[in-house]
C-alpha cells in the first residue's frame, strides 16, 4: 500500500507539472460501479503520440458465494472486503487526426493486485495480484470545449498469481495461478488542460 500512495503522490506531481496545454485529466466513470477508482493522465509527446498513466485504488464491499462447504454441495454466502491497486501505463499512436482527437492504436501495460479479506473472522484472506499487458484499438473525441470521450477495445494478456491465508479455501474460493487472456474495453471521460 506504501509503494501504491507514493505512485500517486509521483502521478498527480506529474499531473500539476503539465498545465501547459499538452495533455488530459481523465477517468474510467464504469470501474466506479466496480469499486474501481481510476483517474489518470495522457500527455502528448507529438502531433500523432502520445503516453498515459492510469493508476486506481480498488475499494469496496463483497458477497461471495460458496458451493462446498466441509465436503457437501450446498451453497453458503460470506461478506468481505477488499482493497487494492491498479496501474495501466500506455503508449498511444494517433491514426487519423492530431492527438488527442481521432482513431488510436495502443500498447499497454496492467498491474493490479487485490486482496480480499472475510469479514466473519478478519484473518482470513486471499491475495490475487494479475500482470499482463495487451493492444487496444480506439477513438478519441472532442465532446465540447476541453471535453472529451473516449471508447477503446482489444486484447489483453496476463499472468496471476494468488496466495491465501487462514480459512479462506476452506469456503471454496481457491483460485489457481494461471496465464489468461481476455478482453480489455471501456470508456473514459477526460478534461483538456
Amino acid at each position: 500500500m506504501k509503494r501504491f500512495l507514493t505512485f500517486l503522490v509521483i502521478a498527480a506531481s506529474w499531473t500539476a507539472s503539465a498545465q501547459d496545454g499538452s495533455g488530459v485529466i481523465k477517468t474510467n466513470p464504469f470501474g466506479w460501479f466496480a469499486g474501481q477508482y481510476q483517474f489518470g493522465y495522457e500527455h502528448f509527446i507529438s502531433e500523432k503520440a502520445s503516453v498515459q498513466l492510469m493508476p486506481g485504488g480498488i475499494f469496496g464491499s463483497v458477497s461471495l458465494t460458496s458451493t462446498t462447504v466441509d465436503s457437501t454441495f450446498a451453497f453458503e454466502s460470506v461478506s468481505a472486503t477488499r482493497g487494492g491497486f491498479i496501474v495501466i501505463p500506455e503508449f498511444r499512436y494517433y491514426l487519423g487526426g492530431e492527438a488527442p482527437d481521432g482513431m488510436y492504436i495502443s500498447a499497454f501495460g496492467r498491474f493490479r493486485s487485490v486482496k480480499t479479506t472475510l469479514d466473519d473472522d478478519g484473518a482470513s484472506s486471499q491475495t490475487r495480484s494479475a500482470v499482463g499487458g495487451g493492444f487496444v484499438l480506439g477513438y478519441q473525441y472532442m465532446i465540447a470545449s476541453g471535453l472529451t470521450g473516449e471508447l477503446f477495445l482489444g486484447p489483453q494478456f496476463k499472468a496471476t498469481r494468488t496466495t491465501s491465508t487462514g480459512q479462506y479455501d476452506d469456503y471454496g474460493f481457491a483460485i489457481d495461478d494461471e496465464s489468461d487472456t481476455g478482453i480489455r474495453f471501456g470508456l473514459n471521460i477526460g478534461f483538456g488542460l
